[in-house]
């Protein structure tokens, strides 16, 4: 359901899964007297209530005052651990028919429940647990108490709709057998585990998924869906008392269930060395090498965690300097991965171009061997430690986070073990991670995985991209690892609340900087802008824009790359930039008492980047990496192709923001200096600070950093002039060799941000596709036929005009009906526009979301960078949800009419498509 539900970086408490978005993302509004915070000691048991109702449900609540909001959660005891052969994915496969209803929630009526009371919801499938998560609006709690509890005991199971889902499952195994980083973690872990659940994907493997009978999904459920089963966890503006009396409401007349079975396989010792080489079309290298290591509550995990701290986490870390430094990879990370079994240490290295992976291999197990045989010095303890304890923090900035914590270690151990935690990893000494290296990193224990792909064909039209980040379009490659699987989150737009009160200052070289307060956690988010994206890439040099983004953190003239990371480091901070076709953007987190030493960093990056000829060449191939990842990706190749349709040559939106092979090959260190002097300077700098930060004393530290920063002589102009669009209809076929899955994509000319119908329009998309669980197209698409995993329409409005696309992952076999019936629902909202009920429930859910919203100090930042990006005023947040409740049916019809016309579009399929699609208009 959520594939960035519920796992973060690995080096903090649930180790917290590296690289996975979701549960730990989005800092929120705590109160000081009841979050916790590093200004002092605190334990979560003297902040929590635990209470067992009489059927055996585990209840915790933690009142945390400041947004009005609260995040509900139940966990329960169950995942992929729980299954047996012949039965792989069903603990995944029950989480899916868990939305299909009960007696008193027809189908669909759950998710269009909670979308019009503005929640945020999934569920999350993992390896130890299946966890069901909303969060509100607080004095909405009962309405989630009330269907989690519905569906604990009454959840309809049924032939006819677990027939409609296995379509939706199966898109969902040939998305993963897309994905090379998902493949390699599973036949990882297949090696790895011999005996033991954690053996098989939380999938399943597909011919098991394919033979489980309907029966035997509903014995699962009655076996592990029980209150003695399961913990409620509630976080957020709520009463206590009043928020137990409704959990003993609803869950309290839920008989309690026999005992869960048991698992009880041990994985052997392994007793040698295991390797694989995965052989399938493309241009990537990948390595991974994991070692077996403890569970969770075993006393050599704080040891581990700080080893896989220093291996592999940042670059600063041992890996990435010999590695990504030594020109052998384009990235290179470690972390141990831990669980309620014993499980695995896992490092992991994309092969920079031209280097073989045996060369690779041997660079990394070096690397390995040197953490066994030299201790870590002082500096590398410490930043370590430091980075682990920055992360705890981070993860307390949101009722979400606070919840999923408590949730996951109450689930696999106790939510307890999160009190002793830092102060056992601060015990950690560098004899201790000597020592678990020895005893772990060792050969006979180790897995290695080789993906060396075959090379693929030339293919016309294979370039990739969306008009988006590239981050963006290939999050899953991220993202989508190996721990959770899900529909995907159910949220819309992230607007904040009317009580926020930014403050706006403007230095005299046209410096733009955004504050707003909240001093619930020690914290701080980053965010900002420069206007120096693709739009300004000059002909044949596509990905300047992104190539320069790529260089701020690889060296100034006052820091080498390595002290620029370690800067960052050592303080547990993080400061990252991206580029797309209009902007530079750049984000990142600090603890509060170093937000100056942060922004200091920031400011030498922006202002004096090196471009070092080596340094250059290493970014070089990071870059081509980059585009080469993306070229694998069938949703991106699909949305670019799209968009080269519909814009002409030379138009912005045309080339992809982050270049060609060809032309990222083309551009010299003179291209990077001049495009820097061009357009990187205060005036098109924007830069937003959100959380626990004085305005006037970290005004001045900005003043002294960036005050000086000579304005631009001849800036160029921010805009996109709109441009005469063909006309017709294009369709286009790209094949790609060896893809499970085919992405269908519409794309149709769109508008600006700035322009009146821009509202009627974001509602008018929402309700086409803008929800993952509950819109036109999810209905029908999904939840009616049973056709696709996934089905989302964009609306992608900037500077520029950019397009709407609506985009859908499908089996190839379904690829052309899954087009028709897309096209069939666009005409259909074009010709008779929504209906009354769903322009309240849009707008209900969008207005209503904004509490939940309120939470997350990034959500507020970004509102904020974007309000004054597109000059929407302070106040827009404020004015937000007026603005929305003022939008008419007739406005809605009327941008139906306008932008969902037949005349003009783009349809392109990429993936393993035999046939052409017949048209969709």
């Amino acid at each position: 359901m959520d594939p960035a539900g519920g796992h973060v970086p690995s080096h903090a408490p649930h180790r917290m899964r590296r690289r996975a978005a979701g549960a730990m993302k989005g800092p929120a509004s705590v109160s000081p007297s009841a979050a916790p915070t590093t200004r002092g000691p605190w334990k979560l048991e003297s902040l929590v209530f635990e209470s067992v109702l009489d059927n055996g449900l585990k209840v915790l609540i933690q009142e945390v005052r400041g947004a009005p909001v609260v995040s509900f959660m139940v966990w329960y005891k169950v995942g992929s651990r729980n299954e047996s052969a012949g039965t792989t994915g069903i603990s995944h496969l029950l989480e899916h028919m868990m939305f299909k209803g009960t007696p008193k929630h027809g189908k669909g009526e759950i998710a269009r429940l909670l979308q019009r009371n503005g929640a945020s919801f999934n569920a999350a499938t993992s390896l130890d647990y299946t966890n069901y998560f909303e969060v509100l609006a607080s004095d909405r709690l009962e309405l989630a108490v009330e269907i989690e509890a519905d569906r604990m005991a009454n959840a309809l199971i049924q032939e006819e709709e677990h027939r409609l889902e296995m379509t939706v499952v199966r898109s969902e195994l040939e998305r993963n057998e897309d994905n090379p980083h998902r493949t390699l973690y599973t036949e990882t872990f297949a090696q790895a585990f011999k005996a033991h659940p954690y053996h098989w994907p939380t999938i399943g493997w597909r011919s098991d998924v394919e033979a489980v009978r309907t029966s035997e999904i509903r014995d699962y459920y009655r076996k592990h869906y029980m209150p003695n089963n399961a913990t409620v966890v509630i976080v957020g503006d709520v009463e206590r008392d009043g928020a137990l009396g409704l959990v003993r409401d609803h869950f309290g007349r839920i008989e309690r269930g026999p005992e869960a079975p048991p698992v009880v396989t041990i994985e052997p010792p392994q007793m040698g060395e295991r390797r694989f080489k995965i052989r399938k079309p493309g241009d990537t290298r990948y390595l991974m090498v994991a070692y077996r290591a403890p569970a969770l509550l075993h006393p050599d995990t704080y040891a581990l965690d700080v080893l896989g701290m220093i291996l592999g986490h940042g670059k600063a870390s041992r890996l990435y300097q010999a590695l990504v430094e030594g020109k052998l990879a384009t990235e290179a990370e470690a972390g141990n991965e831990t669980a309620r079994d014993p499980f695995l240490l896992i490092a992991e290295a994309t092969a920079a171009p031209g280097v073989s992976l045996g060369r690779l291999e041997e660079a990394l197990l070096a690397e390995a061997d040197r953490m066994r045989e030299e201790l870590p010095s002082p500096i590398e303890l410490g930043r370590a430690k430091k980075q682990i304890q920055a992360s705890f923090t981070y993860s307390r900035d949101s009722v979400r986070s606070l919840a999923h914590q408590m949730g996951y270690y109450e689930t696999v151990a106790s939510y307890r073990y999160l009190d002793t935690y830092l102060d056992l990893i601060a015990k950690v000494t560098a004899q201790d991670v000597r020592r678990v290296a020895r005893e772990y990193l060792v050969e006979d224990s180790r897995t290695v995985g080789h993906y060396d792909p075959v090379p693929t064909l030339d293919v016309p039209g294979s370039a990739g991209g969306d008009g988006r980040p590239v981050g963006d379009a290939l999050r899953g490659r991220a993202e989508n690892r190996y721990r959770e699987h899900g529909i995907g989150e159910a949220a819309a737009t992230k607007p904040s609340s009317p009580a926020i009160q930014p403050l706006r200052f403007e230095l005299p070289n046209g410096l733009v900087v955004l504050f707003r307060e909240n001093h619930a956690n020690p914290t701080v988010a980053i965010q900002g802008l420069v206007k120096a994206g693709a739009m300004y890439d000059p002909p044949g040099k596509s990905g300047l824009s992104s190539f320069v983004a790529a260089m701020l953190d690889r060296g100034t003239l006052n820091r080498t790359a390595l002290e620029q990371a370690e800067a960052l480091e050592s303080l547990g901070a993080s400061l990252g930039f991206d580029s797309g076709p209009e902007t530079v953007t750049f984000s990142g987190n600090a603890l509060s008492e170093d937000i100056d030493t942060v922004l200091g960093v920031l400011a030498d990056a922006l202002r004096n980047p090196a471009f070092t000829p080596e340094q250059i060449e290493k970014g070089r191939d990071e870059q081509i990496i980059r585009v080469k990842i993306a070229e694998e990706n069938t949703a991106f190749v699909a949305s670019r192709t799209a968009n080269e349709i519909l814009f002409p040559p030379g138009h912005p939106f045309h080339d992809s923001p982050i270049g060609t092979e060809a032309s990222l090959g083309s551009i010299a260190r003179d291209d990077l200096v001049s495009f820097h002097a061009a357009h990187y300077g205060p005036g098109a700098v924007q830069l937003v600070l959100v959380g626990d930060v004085d305005p006037n004393t970290t005004l001045e530290h900005v003043r002294r950093s960036l005050g000086d920063w000579r304005k631009l002589e001849s800036p160029a102009p921010f805009e996109i002039p709109r441009t005469a669009l063909p006309k017709g209809v294009t369709r286009r076929i790209v094949r790609m060799e060896g893809k499970s899955q085919v992405d269908v994509v519409y794309a149709l000319p769109g508008l600006s941000r700035t322009e009146p119908d821009y509202y009627a329009a974001m509602i008018m998309t929402y309700i086409l596709g803008g929800s993952s669980l509950s819109s036109r197209l999810m209905d029908h698409l999904r939840d009616m036929q049973g056709l696709v995993y996934g089905v989302y329409s964009n609306l992608n409005a900037g500077i520029g005009a950019g397009p709407i696309q609506i985009r859908a992952g499908t089996n190839p076999g379904n690829a052309d009906r899954t087009a028709a019936e897309i096209w069939s629902q666009v005409k259909r909202l074009h010709e008779q526009g929504p209906t009354a009920t769903e322009l309240e429930e849009a707008k209900s859910f969008l207005t209503g979301v904004y509490p939940v919203r309120l939470e997350a100090n990034s959500g507020v930042a970004g509102q904020l960078l974007g309000a004054e990006l597109y000059g929407l005023g302070m106040d827009y947040l404020a004015r937000y949800s007026s603005i929305i409740n003022s939008v008419s049916l007739e406005d809605v019809r009327a941008a139906a009419k306008k932008y969902l016309g037949p005349s003009g579009y783009a349809l392109v399929t990429a993936g393993s498509h035999p046939d052409p699609v017949p048209g969709g208009g």
